[in-house]
């Protein structure tokens, strides 16, 4: 791994300060500086900066972003159909790093939810295939972390499998725009070509206040956004090949201070089936994630 450590030797959860949520004032732990207003004069490093701080934080701690949306079926020509709510939170434990760069380690879990009950699902009958399915909650850590840098994001397996993946990526992949005092980022998720599914697309927006971002003394900018996911099956809601349609998400997200703005519904379903692990940093897991897992069977690792 590209992030080595010793593990169970040290304490899964974060305490204090650290442990807080996404809204964070203090001093810059990273050295951080005032923004010119002109993004076209921002260099690399800049972007580096102001994408840590709305991504997640420039100092080392505990980011929480609480996320929903609804997932739709379809199958051309027909009309998309909506299928079912989602609900989740991922959890962010970030690392600024001695060179201006940041890790952060993830834990997602989501959870689908009837569309009109808001109940959390444990099974569900597709009205476009008829197929019943157990549906399934998506639990996903990634104790590899990723990199935050001038390269851009970068996921330390994906760049030891695919060396030539990141060579030509950079952090001015992202269009970053200012609009009456907003900061926009805007990304286009890219895989490579040996693990990608066709058709599948992927594009994130996210809008942080210009003030928070260029102000050096805030460590993590308020931020919320958008996106749409175009994927082409999703077994756990009974479409198991492309031929029987496509599945299209939408998400909003928002950065939040703690627990207590995440649903209590959501909650009790995370508590109930994760226990103290749900709030654990994935860094301290001795298994590979689920990507990690998938790349050493394919051969990748």
């Amino acid at each position: 791994m590209s992030f080595p450590i010793s593990r169970r030797g040290a304490a899964g959860l974060l305490t204090g300060a650290a442990a807080g949520g996404g809204l964070i004032r203090g001093v810059n732990a990273a050295g951080g500086r005032s923004l010119p207003e002109d993004i076209d004069q921002w260099t690399q490093d800049d972007k580096v900066m102001a994408l840590a701080k709305q991504q997640g934080r420039t100092d080392e701690g505990r980011v929480i972003w609480r996320f929903e949306g609804i997932i739709y079926g379809f199958k051309a020509p027909a009309s998309p159909v909506p299928l079912v709510r989602y609900s989740g939170c991922e959890q962010q434990w970030w690392e600024p790093k001695g060179d201006g760069s940041f890790v952060r380690y993830n834990c997602l879990l989501t959870y689908f939810r009837d569309l009109d009950t808001g109940e959390v699902l444990r099974s569900f009958t597709n009205p476009l295939t008829g197929e019943t399915t157990e549906v399934k909650e998506n639990w996903s850590r990634s104790p590899e972390g990723q990199e935050i840098s001038k390269r851009g994001i970068v996921n330390p397996l994906l760049d030891q499998a695919f060396p030539d993946f990141y060579a030509e990526s950079s952090v001015d992949d992202f269009r970053i725009r200012l609009i009456d005092g907003t900061v926009t980022f805007w990304e286009t998720a890219h895989r490579p070509k040996e693990i990608d599914i066709e058709p599948y697309s992927q594009d994130k927006s996210f809008y942080a206040p210009f003030d928070e971002i260029a102000d050096p003394a805030i460590t993590s900018a308020r931020t919320r956004g958008g996106a749409y996911i175009i994927m082409p099956s999703f077994a756990n809601l009974g479409m198991t090949d492309p031929s029987q349609g496509q599945v299209l998400w939408h998400v909003e997200f928002y950065k939040v201070d703690s627990m207590d703005d995440v649903e209590s519904v959501y909650l009790d379903a995370a508590y109930a089936d994760y226990g103290d692990k749900f709030e654990t940093n994935p860094k301290y897991d001795d298994d590979l994630s689920r990507l990690g897992v998938r790349l050493k069977q394919m051969g990748y690792l």
